[in-house]
């Protein structure tokens, strides 16, 4: 099976360095989400054993606040490809649209500006068509869990999708600093804000239909809550724009030619959140007591040990094969990488399959249990997901909720209609402006400006074709007094 072509027909080589950080990231998000489902029945925390305090110990360095900016930078990273690619594709698309252009007539600069132009619209078109299809998503994923993350991202993507598509670096990367310093201002003055974890519901529920509907009006309001958090305090934007701004470099497609470099940051971003970490960390293994500023710590340079995470995965990954094959664990977290979606969701079925629907039935409370041991349940969820996705690989299929997501986009688009190429005028020769001329005969008219119609001529009536090299011929009429 081949694992490196992608889903959408023939765009070329599948890089898989970014499908096994997927991967292995849903393994991370399983892993950082489980404690939201493993809620007592008064909704406080489950008794943390020794072993607990010391697998929370890891999971705080590690990965809590790690998982999901990985998460975003690889998001931020599809998005740039698929304006790339979609630029590409347009231009040459509109640029054979042009007069001419079957017969092997070159472009004129304006008309490939014009091109380039028009396949950019699109671009931000696709982009922000996608973020608010996934904002939707978001929503109805967040009546059942509202610290869902793909409205976040959707709404991301819909704001900033002409800066992307514009490659407007400056300002994203202004956007960025501006969301860092809110954010860490934010932690700072806070410290205990902690995202969607807390706002999770929980608690001693009964079956009912009430029941059901105050759960779920609660759940709206929170993910309304978790998504305003997420986009504007935390550090998401950052994240997206460092992975839009690797999608225009081959770190992440040519991995092997920048060992030193990934190593580096793979090693230095790690050991840089975990010792930011670290004492808040140690507060969850010891009786130490928490500082200030531990949240703040753990938060913000959680991007640092997300670039770390991106950086060894990355390079584990490493480059395209020549047969386009993977093998081993490289398989399976690239099969999983390619439908993320649908893992990411799966995992919320499991998840509420497993610590409150089936328990809630049969107790009428939800299911609860020890620190590490919900770990273990997040592993095999995640295996479980695995399965799945290799079942859909050998059978060729992309992910049931990637397909939903194309097709809604894909259906949504409005037919428009494009602003018309630039007219080419008779006798005007392909190349750099200052060299086109009329023909060229003497008298001939001086060089035309771009998107400018041609002088007039003495006698020359509207509609009547002129002849390219050829000066205009006088027609029958009013002649101009000398």
């Amino acid at each position: 099976m081949r694992m490196t072509t992608s889903f959408t027909g023939s765009r070329g080589v599948r890089y898989p360095a970014p499908d096994v950080a997927r991967g292995f990231m849903l393994l991370l998000i399983a892993v950082a989400n489980v404690p939201s489902w493993n809620k007592m029945p008064n909704g406080a925390e489950p008794p943390v054993s020794s072993v607990d305090g010391w697998w929370m110990f890891v999971r705080t360095l590690l990965v809590d606040h790690r998982a999901y900016p990985l998460f975003a930078m690889l998001f931020g990273f599809g998005l740039m490809t698929m304006i790339n690619r979609r630029i590409a594709s347009g231009t040459q698309t509109y640029l054979a649209s042009l007069p001419g252009a079957p017969e092997g007539r070159e472009p004129m600069p304006h008309e490939a500006a014009w091109a380039r132009e028009m396949a950019t619209i699109d671009a931000y078109r696709l982009v922000r068509r996608r973020g608010w299809w996934m904002l939707l998503f978001g929503f109805v994923h967040g009546l059942v869990f509202p610290g869902d993350i793909i409205g976040a991202y959707g709404l991301v993507a819909a704001l900033l999708a002409n800066l992307l598509a514009r490659k407007n670096y400056a300002a994203l990367y202004l956007t960025g600093g501006i969301i860092s310093v809110l954010a860490l201002g934010t932690y700072l003055a806070s410290g205990t804000l902690s995202g969607g974890d807390t706002l999770t519901a929980s608690g001693e529920q009964s079956v009912s239909l009430t029941a059901a509907l105050l759960w779920v009006g609660s759940n709206i309001v929170q993910w309304v809550i978790v998504l305003v958090v997420q986009v504007l305090i935390a550090l998401i934007i950052p994240a997206v724009v460092i992975g839009a701004r690797l999608a225009d470099t081959d770190i992440l497609t040519q991995p092997e030619r920048h060992r030193r470099l990934l190593i580096s940051v793979g090693l230095g971003g790690l050991a840089l959140g975990a010792l930011a970490a670290f004492h808040g960390a140690l507060t969850l293994a010891t009786s130490i007591q928490r500082w200030p500023t531990d949240f703040a710590a753990t938060e913000f340079f959680g991007l640092a040990g997300a670039c770390g995470w991106l950086a060894l995965l990355v390079l584990y990954a490493g480059g395209p094969r020549p047969d386009g094959r993977l093998t081993g664990l490289r398989r399976l977290a690239s099969a999983v990488g390619r439908r993320s979606m649908t893992v990411y969701l799966s995992q919320t079925i499991l998840f509420g399959i497993i610590f409150g629907i089936i328990p809630l039935l049969v107790t009428g409370r939800r299911l609860w249990m020890g620190q590490a041991a919900a770990a273990l349940v997040a592993l095999g969820v995640w295996l479980a997901t695995v399965v799945l996705c290799l079942l859909l690989e050998r059978g060729g299929h992309a992910g049931p909720f990637e397909t939903l997501l194309r097709t809604a986009v894909a259906r949504s688009e409005r037919r428009r209609t494009p602003a018309p190429p630039p007219t080419v005028w008779p006798g005007m020769q392909p190349g750099p402006w200052p060299m086109m001329q009329m023909g060229g005969q003497p008298g001939a008219p001086a060089p035309m400006q771009p998107g400018m119609p041609p002088a007039a001529h003495p006698g020359v009536q509207p509609g009547v074709p002129v002849q390219p090299g050829m000066p205009p011929q006088t027609q029958p009429g009013p002649q101009p007094t000398p």
